[in-house]
This record gives structure tokens, sequence and C-alpha cells, in this order.
């Protein structure tokens, strides 16, 4: 339930508070900053903070929470806000808790090839420390700006450039620390222990409790984050695809070769240059997808092996009646899809300042009808589709995202792409799919299919965790 505003004399009262634990040039309740905190270029609606916090310890997030906590005040964690889902806007107002501050990457473990860190520590940050300092290991990063932070797209469930191998990036924490909403310190794993950061396994694991709840029973301040052998060298191929029912046997053939590293489909109108959409119809020598897969080895013999396994399954397929066809991409292109994190340019086809993505994992033999479903969708409501498809841990699942830029200027717009949201929302979960990182909006879709008893424990998790209801309001409003 939205709580009262703070009356003024409360107002000054907090604000001296949480100045007295931070720190006056760490709190903020301007305007100008405010208003920073309150939107991302999603289709969410703003709201604006009360105040901007900027902790520099877990012993100043612990004393945050405890005043949140006594006064009732709503706190909303952040790190970049780049989740394009709302997922860091303060529904409720109170506290913004940003956490770039709290950036140490306070252990390295060659040998166990893990790395913990903070809670505000970036993706380019740790890329970076890791070329410095362990030239020979690297880690799952997300394709996405490199003030993303490591430990909120982990929790998020993002994807990295080692997921289809190896899952998604949840599946690489090895242990958390968290500050509870009642200001408690838990650690999950086997820091628990207090001896390492070392793995999850064998002790009951609590790490799930923090793990897709969007900030709303935590707040995580440290993860062990695993690392794996960085190869030595890296090529790519090329493939053209002009049938959407072929998608599931390409995948089936290439992703249990396990021969690649990365699988990448995107839909035409992905790959049209510069153009400003709404694009033209699809001229009929186009193809309809086209697939990058990215090779890793320790030797050029190596990944030369591998490209002659994908051309093989290639040929078979092809024998098969797949329409499937290599072709080359010019160098800087080439160099473009190897690079670590992976820019993707068809996040800006509009003006306006609005990007916004619907993800969904889905059983691979779905994943054509998923996509058909997708371009009928957003057809049907006037939006140029532009679908991208990734494989995960080797094909056991398929992660599609259907994108959408838009003019976050017209209100009218805004409101169509949330139905079309909402109504692929839901197609995507009557295929068995679920969703990826869902806005507020999306939560709702997702409990109302969900199973009675998965929500009555996901409240009593919510409630005990959470009693008073402060963290990160707007997520999973279940009570």
């Amino acid at each position: 339930m939205p709580r009262e505003t703070l009356k003024r004399p409360s107002r000054q009262g907090i604000l001296e508070s949480l100045e007295r634990i931070v720190g006056k040039n760490f709190v903020s309740h301007r305007l100008e900053e405010r208003y920073y905190y309150s939107c991302d270029p999603s289709t969410e609606e703003p709201h604006s903070p009360g105040f901007v916090v900027l902790p520099g310890s877990v012993r100043e997030i612990q004393e945050i929470l405890l005043l949140a906590n006594r006064e009732g005040i709503p706190v909303t964690p952040r790190v970049g806000g780049m989740t394009l889902s709302g997922l860091a806007i303060p529904c409720e107002g109170g506290i913004v808790l940003d956490l770039k501050r709290m950036d140490k990457i306070v252990e390295l473990n060659r040998s166990s090839m893990y790395a913990v860190v903070e809670c505000g520590v970036t993706v380019g940050q740790l890329k970076t420390y890791l070329e410095e300092n362990c030239p020979d290991l690297w880690f799952s990063m997300p394709h996405a700006p490199p003030s993303v932070g490591v430990i909120p797209n982990a929790l998020i469930h993002g994807l990295g450039q080692l997921s289809l191998s190896y899952g998604a990036n949840s599946d690489m924490i090895n242990g958390l620390e968290v500050v509870l909403p009642t200001g408690e310190i838990l650690r999950t794993g086997s820091c628990a222990l207090g001896k390492s950061w070392l793995t999850k396994y064998c002790l009951p694991d609590f790490t799930g409790l923090f793990l897709g709840w969007f900030g709303a029973t935590g707040i995580i301040t440290k993860a062990s984050i695993q690392l794996w052998p960085k190869p030595n060298f890296r090529d790519a191929l090329f493939y053209k695809i002009y049938d959407i029912e072929a998608i599931p046997q390409v995948f089936l053939m290439i992703t249990r070769s396990e021969v690649c590293e990365d699988i990448y489909m995107f839909s035409w109108t992905g790959t049209s240059g510069r153009e400003r959409f709404p694009l033209p119809e699809k001229p009929v020598d186009v193809p309809e997808i086209t697939m990058d897969i990215v090779l890793n080895g320790k030797s050029l013999e190596e990944i030369e092996c591998k490209k002659r396994a994908v051309r093989s399954i290639a040929e078979n397929l092809l024998r098969k009646g797949v329409p499937i066809e290599e072709y080359a991409r010019p160098p800087q292109a080439k160099k473009d899809v190897l690079m670590v994190p992976r820019t993707f340019p068809f996040m800006d086809l509009l003006q306006g300042g609005g990007a916004e993505y619907l993800g969904c994992y889905i059983p691979p033999p779905l994943i054509a009808a998923a996509y058909k479903r997708g371009v009928e969708v957003a057809k049907g409501h006037g939006f140029q589709y532009l679908h991208f498809l990734r494989p995960m841990r080797t094909g056991h699942i398929v992660c599609i995202l259907y994108i959408f830029p838009f003019d976050k200027r017209d209100p009218n717009q805004v409101k169509k792409l949330v139905n079309v949201l909402k109504e692929l929302s839901e197609e995507c979960i009557n295929l068995g799919g679920v969703l990826w990182k869902p806005s507020s909006i999306l939560q709702n879709i997702v409990m109302r299919n969900a199973d009675s008893e998965y929500l009555k424990l996901m409240e009593k998790i919510k409630k005990s965790l959470d009693p008073r209801g402060i963290m990160a309001p707007g997520q999973w409003m279940l009570y």
C-alpha cells in the first residue's frame, strides 16, 4: 500500500539522520538529482525519491536500513540503473540507495577461479582489473554498457558470453553477503563458515532468497563470482537462415555439438544498418534471420577444427532441406562480434529516448512459435518487430528478446507498447516460457499465472525478511 508522504519536519529530520550516517556529501534531496533517479528508458512511469543516498560501507547500509525500517521509509537499491524495465525506479518514493561507491574488488582467487566483489563493482571495472592482474581468466560479461553492475546483472539472471556453456550469470555465484531490511547481515554459501568464498555446494542454500527478487528481500553487499579460463584465440562464422520454422532444428544441431562458445540470431530488422524505424517490408532476397557463431580455442588449430565441425553441421542441415547459407561479414563487423562485451547498435533506432525489451526463456522446440507470435503481436499494434535469440546451457533453454525502440515523448505510443508487452508476456507463459526481469506491470501477469502455493511461500519469505515492507516497493507486490 502506498505510504504517506513525509511531512516537512520529518523530512528534515530524516535528512539530518542520513547525513550523520554517510556524510553531507553523499546525501541529496535536490530536485535535479531526484529527477535523475526517478526514471529509466522503459515504459514505466517515473517516480521521484525523497532522498538519494550513496553509502560507502556495509555498516552505513545497516544504519540506513535500520533507520528506514524504524520510520517505515521505502528503500530502492540501484547501481547502473540499466535494467530497462523499471526495476530501480522508486515506485513509492523514499530513499534510492545508489551503491556505486562500494566498488572494491575484495579478493581474486586464481587457483579456485573466483573473485569477491562489492555491490558497486561494474562490468567494465572487473574486466579491466582481470586484464591487468589475471589475463588468463575472465567472467561471464553481459553485452551491456560497462557501467552495468556485476552483482545486479547476476541477481536478475542475466546472460553473458559464457552462458551457452554455463548458464545464466546467477548460476555462477558462489555466495553472497546481504544486509537484510532489518539490519542483520546474512552470508550464503561457504562464506557462511567464515573461511572462504569457494562454493555454495553442500550447505542449505539461501542464495535463492535474493535471486530474481529485484532487491525486495535485502541489499547484496558482496558476491563471489566464478571466473573461467580465457581462450587464446577467438573467431566467428556467419549464416543466413531463410525459414523461421528451421530455428529449432538449427539450434539443436549446433548447440549439441558443443563446439560453439556463443550463438546469436537476429531478425532481419536488427541487421539493417542505420535506417530508422519503421523499416520497409523485408525484401524477398533478404534472409529472415542471420546467425553469428563464436568459436574459442587454445590454438588456431583448435579454431579451424571447430569451424570444420560447424560447416559439416550446416552442410548436413542443407542436405535435409534446411535453408541455411554461410556468408562473410566485413572485417570491422567481425571484430565487433568478437568484442566482449559486444555492442548492439539496434537499441538506438528512434528519437525520443525510449528503449524497452521483453525477455523470455523459452523451451527450444517452441522458439519458432514464440518468434512468429512476436511478429504478429508487434505488427498488430503498429510496431516494427526486432527479435534477438540466444541459447544457453548447451541448448537446454533459449532466450528470446522482443526489442522495441520507441518515442518516450509520445504517451499514445507508450500506451500501445505496454499493451504489446502484456500480450507477449501472456503468449510466452502459455508456451511454457518464463519472463526475464519483468517490470512491475508484467510481474502481475506472472503472479496471475503462478501456482497459489508458490505465491504464498513468496509472501511468507518477503514478510519474514522484510516485515515492514520497506524494500523495493513496487517489485513483486504480494500483499
